[in-house]
């Protein structure tokens, strides 16, 4: 069993890997931006720095959005943020070489309707979250994510049949072990403002039990006009071999109004 779930968190980090439309982000090492890409200022007025050191001279001010093109990664760092951040060599969009902090540049940039979206990571105490970051006015609106996984993939999608929306970003978890949040979290966009929506859990004991929500919408197969979908499944696995299982599943409609979403779908069911 352990085996088949090794070559399965394998498979699925290759996918990811291999996949140029959506990258495999992570607070580790693992994740660190390559020699040679192009990566975008999540900061603003960023120091651009003569050496890999928060005493260094400043050579410019980045604002947030401009790009660098990743040089080197360093062996020297700095706390930032709750992490400890490398220093990147970088050549600025003017000819500029210097040196940034890590946690000053976005993961990566994803547009939708013509508006960027920028994206950092931050930890208070015990609690991770995600930043995120677009242009607006000619000032920038922020928006923390409280994490319960911290690899993930961030996705652009449609507005998935919903009227009046105008798409939405789907922050994807990567779950790379058994207990680990598989789920996602979904933030709706609407005039151009970001909604914090909704935290699906997707997560599962091997042989022993599975939590699965998701969200069908109008444009998925069985999806209903003008709703969403909430689908939730619970299961205890009493024996592999025989497919010998448990299942509740509880289904509700919920509609998009004035920018939320209703009625409750964390509503306990009654007793």
């Amino acid at each position: 069993m352990k085996a088949k779930i090794l070559i399965s968190a394998l498979t699925t980090l290759f996918t990811f890997i291999t996949n140029a439309q959506e990258n495999l982000h992570c607070p580790t090492e693992a994740c660190s931006f390559n020699v040679g890409q192009q990566v975008y200022v999540f900061g603003n007025d960023v120091k651009l720095r003569s050496a890999p050191s928060a005493e260094s001279e400043v050579l410019e001010l980045l604002k947030i959005g401009e790009w660098v093109e990743i040089l080197e990664k360093t062996h020297y760092s700095w706390p930032y943020k709750g992490f400890d951040s490398p220093f990147y060599r970088v050549k600025y969009d003017d000819g500029v070489t210097g040196y940034i902090l890590g946690g000053l540049l976005s993961l990566e940039r994803k547009t939708l309707n013509g508006e960027h979206y920028y994206f950092s990571y931050s930890k208070e105490g015990e609690r991770n979250y995600l930043n995120i970051r677009n242009v607006v006015h000619g000032d920038y609106a922020e928006r923390k994510i409280p994490l319960s996984n911290t690899n993930f993939a961030i996705r652009i999608l449609d507005n998935k049949g919903i009227p009046n929306l105008d798409g939405m970003l789907y922050i994807d978890y990567y779950s790379e072990a058994c207990g680990t949040d598989g789920g996602g979290i979904y933030l709706f966009v609407q005039d151009n403002e970001l909604v914090d929506m909704a935290a699906l859990s997707n997560i599962s004991d091997s042989g022993i039990y599975f939590h699965a929500e998701q969200f069908i919408f109008p444009s998925d197969l069985g999806g209903l006009p003008n709703k969403i979908l909430f689908k939730k499944e619970r299961g205890e696995i009493f024996d592999e071999s025989t497919h010998w299982t448990k299942t509740t599943v509880e289904i509700r409609e919920l509609s998009w109004v004035n920018g939320q979403l209703t009625p409750d779908f964390r509503q306990s069911v009654p007793n």
